[in-house]
């Protein structure tokens, strides 16, 4: 009986042992939290570990510590510790999180442009602790041990130039060339079609005008501009002017920039009524103008009248039509 008590109590006392020994840490750590003994962990990550020459690394430093206390850097922000390496500072970013109670993290993230040849070791920095009442509690010095191998843009063996290599000609998707044809004829034909629709607009327009209205209305004020003391040679020459332009709009023939002879010829095929008196009116007003002919006011009256009838007589054909 004494026996199996003495085994029973030796067992409970293994157990308590083995729960004791599992439970150290955790109370170790809990007293350690409690007493803000975090210490503090500092990590260095560079990349990529393997540039050329003036491209960008990006360079992320991580401190863990205590919840209570705030990490700060020294010296890797500051230009002349850059210049004494060949890094040049672009950008930089700061966060804190906290990873658990009593312990927290903070993430320094720099843009560095990498200059010089070889291995480049990171600049050194100094990480500060603060309390939360700003005092400073402890200072690490880090001298990284990550570096950078800087390649160079071209080879070191390379002693003669290299020929330089033929301009390579665009290639033009056919589609897109056959688009540009068939665009250019559209708008080509676009163009021509409205050119005829405003040609035949101009035409019905001037179809729709009595060309022998507007000629006897043309003589009827010549005759005042005689009246009032024209000289009858400018009578003349602007009644072959009225006589023309009459002609070329009703007999659709070219009289306005055709010598006499030529309204003569076209008229004769036309067949056209009171043919001797327009003929005999155009070649009295060539005889003003390049003969010297020198007519009175009464035979210029008279040769407005003798045109005022062959336009009037004109216009019934011309209606029957």
């Amino acid at each position: 009986m004494n026996a199996r008590y003495e085994r029973l109590i030796s067992g409970l006392h293994k157990r308590y042992l083995f729960l004791l020994l599992l439970l150290l840490p955790m109370m170790l750590l809990q007293v350690s939290r409690a007493e803000g003994g975090v210490q503090p962990d500092i990590s260095v990550r560079v990349t990529p570990d393997s540039v050329f020459v003036g491209d960008r690394i990006r360079c992320t430093i991580t401190v863990h510590h205590a919840e209570r206390e705030v990490a700060a850097l020294e010296g890797f922000e500051k230009s002349d510790t850059l210049l004494e390496h060949p890094f040049e500072l672009i950008s930089r970013k700061r966060s804190s999180s906290l990873l658990f109670s009593g312990a927290g993290k903070e993430s320094f993230e720099f843009e560095l442009a990498v200059f010089g040849n070889g291995l480049q070791p990171l600049p050194p920095f100094t990480v500060v602790f603060r309390d939360t009442g700003g005092k400073i509690t402890k200072k690490i010095p880090c001298r990284p041990s990550t570096a950078v191998f800087v390649r160079a843009l071209t080879d070191s063996s390379m002693h003669d130039l290299r020929p330089i290599k033929p301009t390579l000609k665009p290639s033009i998707p056919s589609l897109l060339i056959i688009s540009v044809i068939v665009g250019v004829f559209g708008i080509a034909f676009m163009v021509l079609l409205l050119l005829f629709l405003l040609k035949r607009m101009v035409r019905k327009s001037a179809e729709g005008v009595d060309s022998g209205q507007v000629a006897q209305r043309k003589l009827r004020k010549l005759g005042s501009s005689l009246s009032a003391g024209m000289p009858p040679h400018e009578c003349y020459e602007e009644l072959s002017n009225i006589m023309r332009t009459f002609l070329e709009h009703h007999y659709r023939i070219s009289a306005l920039e055709a010598v006499t002879q030529e309204i003569e010829r076209d008229l004769k095929k036309i067949g056209v009524a009171g043919f001797e008196s327009i003929m005999n009116l155009l070649k009295q007003a060539d005889l003003v103008k390049f003969a010297d002919s020198r007519p009175d006011v009464e035979e210029s009256r008279q040769s407005l009248k003798k045109a005022t009838e062959v336009i009037r007589s004109t216009r019934t054909p011309k209606g029957e039509g």
